[in-house]
């Protein structure tokens, strides 16, 4: 079998770890507007391509020959990026936090013959299949989602770690978050209703409410039928 010609835009810190392990097993491209991004991806002899995201028919013409595009973008042009995509008439997984609403796509998507598969990250996206999974062999009376980017070593005064773009992360703690209760869509204010966890072997952490409501039940959210 002929290996899948994959591109995979953007090589933050998650988007080169995409690539990385898809190059295990595909013809991976990564592409960036930042060469410096792109060079240790090179050394690891995967193709590499300087990308200015914004310029459209350059995304395009970089992705005519491939049979799946992954989306790895900041949230601002995740979107857009994504419009793009469909309207070239490939298939795409994305995990870029854009706050426009995926279904806005899903006209497109159909009459390109396409799919796309958005908040396909940890949460969203795992947590949606976790949910799923349990939802479909048992009876979910409610559903709680807790994310957080722990790093090896903790330090003060944040003890966090950052793992995508950092202007996501603003977006996490700025944005209305919404979240599914007695079935219905609650917005709550950004970092509202905290409380304190306990993990055995981590300690105790802090937990709020955050965005990520558009193609599911995403993180820290409350689901109950």
């Amino acid at each position: 079998m002929s290996k899948k010609k994959i591109i995979v835009l953007g090589a933050g810190l998650v988007g080169s770890v995409i690539a990385r392990d898809l190059h295990i097993s595909h013809e991976v491209t990564a592409a960036d507007a930042s060469t410096d991004a792109l060079a240790p991806l090179a050394k690891l002899g995967m193709n590499t391509m300087k990308l200015n995201f914004d310029d459209e028919s350059e995304l395009l013409n970089a992705i005519q020959h491939v049979d799946l595009v992954i989306g790895a973008v900041p949230g601002f042009m995740g979107y857009r990026t994504a419009e793009r995509v469909i309207r070239a008439g490939k298939n795409m997984v994305d995990i870029s936090f854009f706050p426009e609403d995926a279904f806005g796509l899903d006209a497109l998507a159909k009459e390109m013959g396409v799919t796309i598969v958005t908040d396909c990250g940890v949460a969203p996206g795992m947590g949606n299949i976790i949910l799923g999974y349990h939802d479909a062999n048992a009876k979910v009376k409610r559903y709680e989602c807790l994310v957080g980017g722990l790093p090896v070593i903790r330090q003060w005064p944040w003890e966090y770690k950052a793992v995508f773009s950092p202007v996501d992360v603003i977006e996490e703690y700025t944005r209305p978050a919404r979240y599914v209760m007695g079935g219905q869509v609650v917005v709550r204010e950004a970092l509202s209703e905290a409380e304190l966890i306990e993990f055995p072997g981590v300690g105790t952490l802090e937990s709020w409410n955050s965005d990520g409501l558009r193609s599911s039940f995403t993180p820290c959210l409350t689901y109950q039928t």
